[in-house]
């Protein structure tokens, strides 16, 4: 299958990329990289899978052979075809490390399915506050209320956890056990940064403050960076741009506007606190925006702060907030 790279890479870098060693200007090259075509995406995910199966996983030289041959068929196709010269480090790299780690694939698929598998135990229970935790590897844990968050009575088990609802995640950068979070509808996969992870009757996204993640839905990767959202619609991941400290507030009300629309505002209070939110003549309100912090306890400081600074008339009706023109 061809990757369709069309801009070469040394993967020594990606390597150092992904271990969380490289400089500024490393850093930037891979992201170019990444950006220059989306089998350069693939091959990343790619190499990043291995790595974490090279870390995590305990396997035999007998458990390898057999699916390293299978493999080896496949990177030698693809290398029959044009491809840069630094691609070939590529495979040359990943016959090393499969060799040793393929089959641990294996091995773990096979845990997977067997019918021992240890139940989900409660970590966090749902409750109608803001539930904050600090895991055993000092990683920090907001849940939302209503969401629950369990995991499994396994090595390892707080670096794999399963989320239902809302959850802000700063997760302590560990090369050794890469961090993922289960919910219903998305995967995500972490070393160590901070991001917000929402599955709800509204929403299936995540949203990453620090760092990047990979999110997967519906057998689809797609790299995650600061400032961008990957949420799911029909079945598919997709991306924009937000404020992504702003939709991570709802954890400590503090919150840091920059330029944001009433229309960015309407669908932050949707997501982070479940209102129905009306705009009444919202043409009036086409070139309104509110820059500035604000402390959000309950719904009432809510709306006088929204009053003064929309220079409109707020008020809440039931689950319902609505904003008007004075």
């Amino acid at each position: 299958m061809a990757l369709n790279n069309t801009n070469p890479l040394d993967y020594t870098l990606l390597i150092k990329f992904i271990d969380g060693q490289a400089s500024p200007a490393e850093t930037a090259e891979v992201a170019a990289w990444l950006d220059a075509a989306p089998g350069n995406r693939d091959l990343y995910f790619r190499v990043k899978d291995i790595l974490d199966q090279r870390r995590v996983s305990a396997v035999t030289r007998e458990e390898t052979d057999g699916r390293w041959l299978q493999i080896a068929g496949q990177l030698q196709s693809a290398a029959a075809e044009p491809v840069p010269v630094r691609r070939l480090h590529w495979l040359k790299y990943a016959a090393a490390v499969l060799v040793l780690v393929i089959g641990g694939g294996i091995a773990t698929y096979m845990l997977l399915q067997s019918p021992r598998e240890e139940p989900l135990l409660t970590l966090v229970p749902e409750k109608a506050t803001v539930q904050h935790m600090v895991l055993p590897d000092s990683t920090r844990v907001w849940i939302k209320p209503g969401g629950r968050l369990r995991y499994r009575n396994v090595k390892d088990g707080l670096r794999e956890l399963w989320l239902e609802g809302c959850g802000y995640f700063e997760v302590v950068k560990n090369t050794a056990t890469p961090f993922r979070i289960h919910t219903p509808g998305i995967t995500v996969t972490v070393l160590g940064t901070s991001f917000t992870v929402n599955d709800d009757q509204h929403n299936t996204n995540v949203i990453v403050n620090t760092g990047m993640v990979k999110a997967t839905a519906h057998e689809q990767d797609m790299l995650v960076r600061p400032g961008q959202r990957a949420t799911v619609v029909s079945n598919t991941l997709r991306m924009d741009s937000v404020n992504a400290q702003l939709f991570a507030a709802w954890k400590d009300g503090d919150y840091k506007f920059e330029n944001t629309s009433v229309a960015e505002l309407k669908e932050l209070l949707e997501a982070n606190y479940g209102y129905e939110v009306t705009i009444l003549q919202p043409q009036k309100f086409r070139t309104t925006s509110i820059s500035g912090r604000m402390l959000i306890t309950d719904a009432q400081s809510l709306c006088q702060s929204l009053s003064g600074m929309l220079e409109a008339d707020v008020r809440q009706e039931g689950n319902r907030i609505i904003i008007q023109p004075k």
